[in-house]
């Protein structure tokens, strides 16, 4: 049997993926909602930060965070804005 949080966690990412694929904003919106009732409710939705746009950077859904100047990242990380 697949456990329940996982399979959630799954589903929000071919959400946020099918947003990144045909760049509508309305998906990411309406994963972003499902993480929010999920976190108010104590479960665990799993790191979707890569598919949410970069505050700092202007990084897209999808892409990884770049140095701008004054706010390094380290490689593979991305800035604490996106994260929240």
């Amino acid at each position: 049997m697949t456990d329940p949080g996982e399979l959630a966690r799954d589903a929000l990412q071919r959400i946020h993926r099918a947003a990144v694929r045909h760049r509508d904003p309305e998906l990411h919106h309406a994963a972003d909602d499902i993480v929010q009732a999920a976190q108010a409710r104590g479960l665990d939705p799993g790191p979707v930060e890569l598919y949410r746009p970069c505050p700092v950077c202007g990084a897209e859904p999808g892409q990884l965070c770049i140095n701008v100047p004054g706010r390094p990242v380290e490689p593979g990380d991305m800035h604490p804005e996106r994260t929240k």
